[in-house]
């Protein structure tokens, strides 16, 4: 069985006028069921439209145990 080594952020981008944007991981789930509920409680309770919140996917490497020849 394939571990499950699937990490799912939320980002809060803050946008700027005049520099880059920032982006910071404010929450983290390996469920996308409960990431997905986050994001809508982020989204319900932004109330600074500067700043807004994705879900971005993230996969750990895989890491080799023993070499192939």
């Amino acid at each position: 069985m394939k571990p499950n080594n699937m990490i799912y952020l939320i980002l809060k981008e803050r946008h700027y006028s005049n520099i880059e944007n920032s982006y910071n991981i404010v929450t983290s789930s390996k469920d996308i069921d409960v990431i997905n509920n986050k994001l809508k409680g982020y989204q319900l309770i932004n109330d600074d439209k500067q700043n807004s919140y994705s879900i971005v996917r993230y996969e750990s490497p895989l890491l080799l145990t023993k070499e192939v020849a």
